[in-house]
């Protein structure tokens, strides 16, 4: 006997964000940014692929697609754009997404869709890798001769409120993997490790400090002699006494500027280099 409730048979892809609690706890003001961002590459390529979304709750969301093909399609796309999006951030920091999918029959209600068809995606996304994407059996049967994907088979699972085992495959993504791995950490710390320095480099680094203590100097020397200036301009106006201790100053930084700016013309390199000179010089072969 019919019920009135309309049933249909439909690709039902189920999506949720990996450690979204962790990453709110964290940040929620940056979480909640790329939750939108995500939900965005999410919505770009549904639209792509002719799906619809069915509703986006917290970090969650559920859409149909007409296509077992194109339902898969899209999920690819939309975890390489976003495992492609997070590999600037340390792993820590990136939002993952889980994916299920699922071709089964529906509950049809206004815009909403419900039944065990929903459920098995559901069940399917909670078992997928972070970053990855789970299939039941009925879509793989329709996508491994279309799809040029490797298809990994994990058997036949159990699953909550579900009767019968489900058979279930993970779509290898290989290009994905270095996203969610060890080795992907180890390389964003070796990125983001200070290199060691150089011998010029500790040149250069010294060089610039002894610029930048001259300039505070200078500075110094300025403000002083401008307060010995109002001092000498109250006390004593007819005797300008602070244009001694300023030329004393004005020495000071001169010299100081030669030996930083020039360097010293008989220094440590000059003697070097003239030591390197003579022995060459001792050990030439005579004519």
């Amino acid at each position: 006997m019919n019920s009135g409730t309309d049933r249909k048979l439909t690709t039902i892809l189920c999506a949720d964000v990996a450690g979204y609690s962790r990453l709110m706890n964290k940040n929620e003001g940056e979480t909640l940014s790329r939750l939108k961002a995500t939900r965005e590459i999410f919505s770009d390529f549904i639209i792509r692929y002719n799906g619809r979304t069915v509703n986006m709750t917290g970090d969650g969301l559920v859409c149909e697609f007409p296509s077992v093909v194109n339902a898969v399609q899209c999920a690819v796309e939309v975890q390489n754009k976003i495992n492609e999006d997070n590999l600037s951030l340390l792993p820590a920091d990136r939002m993952l997404y889980r994916i299920g999918i699922n071709l089964g029959d529906v509950l049809i209600e206004g815009d909403d869709i419900f039944g065990e068809g929903v459920n098995v995606a559901a069940r399917l996304e909670a078992l997928a890798p972070v970053g990855g994407i789970c299939i039941s059996g009925s879509v793989f049967d329709q996508v491994k001769n279309k799809l040029p994907k490797h298809f990994e088979f994990l058997g036949n699972k159990t699953v909550k409120n579900i009767a019968d085992p489900v058979p279930v495959y993970s779509l290898v993504l290989a290009e994905m993997s270095d996203v969610y791995t060890d080795a992907s950490a180890s390389r964003l710390n070796s990125e983001n490790a200070p290199k060691e320095e150089t011998e010029d480099d500790r040149k250069i680094r010294a060089y610039v400090k002894r610029q930048a203590a001259f300039y505070r100097r200078a500075t110094a020397f300025g403000a002083i002699t401008l307060m010995l200036f109002f001092i000498n301009m109250a006390t004593s106006p007819d005797y300008w006494w602070f244009l001694w201790p300023a030329a004393g100053f004005v020495v000071s930084l001169i010299i100081q500027g030669i030996m930083i700016f020039k360097g010293p013309r008989h220094g440590k390199e000059w003697e070097e280099r003239k030591i390197n000179e003579l022995k060459a010089r001792r050990h030439k072969p005579h004519s």
